[in-house]
């Protein structure tokens, strides 16, 4: 992703249901409606497959999306009408949180309906039928961020609880009347500090400031894979893997399935390194504390984790 700003001239949200990783068939799918939780699958389920460089995304129910109500800017080629540039904001349905701030494409391709397409890497096979999933959004995978099942925090209201602005029962918002403006600015405002805190730490940011109390960043921007991050929990375990610290076994439910991951080599250094094929959630990635892990950035070149060890006797 290039920088922290989101265009907001071309805004669109869908809503899924609800899955780890989108990578693929999973279990016990939930909040999608009865077809999915009936035959186990949807469309979105790839809607974050990294696909030779670029993802391509899915909007229930029918891959369809009213253009005009996105842009006035169409265009037209084989495959359809389209319109470039847009944000989607993806929100997934929780049982008892309602839609959630699941994910977003930058910089997307939408269009207006499912395309013509069956590409192998779209093919799920369920019950020994083959089915495509089709799609009718494209973006270069940099420019796709899932967020972790953890993270999701931020809701997209409905109207009828909210004054009549928000999400109606259509698995699409378009937020293009004025009385939505405040609430989609209210939303974009959260992705939008949610990608600087993702992309601020002190392995790749830096800082001037001036007399004048002006503030002044220039960030080289990493997004981190979910699929590592969750790879990693799944095999080191969801506490710090230095001192110990459970936060589900401290804060209850409220910290269940939380912990903080850490590069154990800097990731713009492990990602431009020669050779570089890809983070191993094995030894390239540990979890952390969220104490831990501020020591180990305590200096510009991070402590080895076996340092903050021995500092407190493991």
């Amino acid at each position: 992703m290039q920088n922290n700003k989101i265009n907001r001239d071309k805004i669109v949200f869908i809503n899924l249901t609800e899955m780890d990783e989108y990578n693929g068939l999973e279990a016990n799918l939930k909040g999608g409606g009865a077809f999915i939780e009936q035959n186990g699958y949807g469309y979105e389920i790839f809607n974050f497959r990294n696909d030779n460089g670029k993802c391509y995304g899915y909007t229930p129910p029918y891959g369809k999306l009213n253009l005009q109500r996105i842009s006035d800017d169409i265009s037209v080629n084989a495959l359809g009408k389209y319109i470039d540039g847009v944000f989607v904001v993806f929100t997934c349905s929780r049982e008892t949180r309602g839609r959630l701030i699941c994910g977003f494409y930058q910089h997307a391709r939408v269009y207006a309906d499912s395309v013509n397409d069956s590409r192998i890497t779209r093919k799920i096979d369920v019950n020994g039928n083959t089915i495509v999933a089709g799609y009718n959004i494209i973006c270069d995978v940099n420019d796709a961020v899932l967020i972790s099942r953890s993270e999701r925090i931020k809701k997209l209201p409905h109207s009828s609880s909210n004054n009549g602005v928000g999400h109606g029962q259509q698995s699409i918002w378009y937020a293009d009347t004025p009385q939505r403006q405040n609430l989609k600015n209210e939303l974009l405002d959260y992705i939008e500090s949610w990608i600087y805190k993702h992309n601020s730490t002190d392995e790749f940011k830096y800082h001037l400031h001036d007399e004048s109390k002006k503030y002044i960043t220039s960030t080289q921007q990493i997004i981190r894979s979910q699929a590592a991050r969750a790879e990693c929990i799944r095999l080191k375990g969801c506490y710090c893997n230095i001192c110990g610290f459970d936060f589900e076994k401290v804060y209850g439910k409220q910290g269940q399935d939380y912990i903080e991951v850490h590069h154990i080599t800097p990731i713009g250094i492990l990602s431009s390194a020669k050779g570089y094929e890809g983070t191993d959630p094995e030894n390239d990635l540990i979890p952390l504390c969220s104490n831990c892990h501020s020591m180990i950035h305590r200096r510009k070149d991070p402590y080895p984790p076996d340092e903050i060890k021995a500092w407190l006797g493991k």
